[in-house]
């Protein structure tokens, strides 16, 4: 965090905050909410307990595909990077997923499986997080020093010690960034999934805010969606990044 709360940030937010309420002053709440409005909107959705069934709702949701994502992403990246065949027929098949939008996969999703509570959130983040993790892997394999491996089979190094101290440490900096870039994917495509197609969740209750014109409530959630991903963002991977530095070091 200490890289994040600086004084240039602080003063960028309030000159944000100031706008958004000069803005607000000159227009009807429907367009644009005051602070305070939306503050008292977050309050009332967090005293009725709807923000906190809502946000678990989407984390789980977020989490069961995102670890299934990222642990699909690096099976495949080893195998791919092993077999050359594996890698001229599944690639291609990769690079197209990657390249579709996310939208065609909801709508897809919604066709195949319909407004299915979990089932097409779940399936959203899995596909769109999915090519984050695989291709960060794969380069970061395709850049490995193969001098270095080779020399050290040569030496008959055990595998063990080959994995851990010549991969890991070459694939930490590309998994690291993998996980971050595809966490920021899931989180979004969670909340767009749950706002097309489910009946609970925090894309849910942004749906119903949308409806409604509730203004204020699509403000209050967003503020909930940003803060979650500033804490991740900034606390968590932070964290993940400085336990990674001290265990390349020793």
């Amino acid at each position: 965090m200490k890289n994040f709360i600086t004084k240039p940030f602080w003063l960028l937010l309030i000159v944000i905050f100031l706008i958004w309420e000069r803005g607000a002053a000159g227009l009807n709440s429907l367009i644009l909410p005051s602070i305070g409005e939306s503050y008292q909107a977050l309050k009332e959705i967090a005293v009725s307990g709807i923000l906190v069934e809502s946000f678990i709702i989407t984390l789980r949701r977020t989490l069961i595909a995102y670890g299934a994502a990222v642990l699909a992403g690096i099976i495949l990246a080893l195998l791919l990077h092993r077999f050359s065949l594996l890698q001229r027929t599944f690639r291609p098949l990769i690079t197209i997923i990657q390249a579709t939008p996310p939208v065609v996969w909801v709508s897809l999703a919604v066709v195949w499986f319909g407004v299915a509570d979990d089932l097409t959130p779940i399936f959203l983040i899995f596909t769109v997080s999915l090519p984050v993790i695989f291709v960060n892997i794969f380069q970061g394999l395709e850049e490995m020093n193969t001098d270095l491996i080779e020399m050290a089979k040569a030496y008959s190094t055990p595998r063990l010690r080959i994995l851990k101290e010549i991969y890991l440490p070459s694939l930490l900096p590309a998994l690291v960034s993998a996980l971050s870039v595809a966490f920021a994917f899931a989180w979004k495509s969670s909340v767009f999934a749950e706002f097309i197609a489910s009946s609970s969740g925090i894309g849910y209750q942004l749906s119903r805010a949308n409806s409604m014109m509730a203004t204020d409530r699509l403000f209050a959630w967003t503020i909930v969606l940003v803060l979650f991903m500033l804490f991740v963002e900034y606390y968590l991977l932070e964290k993940l990044k400085a336990h990674v530095s001290r265990w390349k070091n020793d």
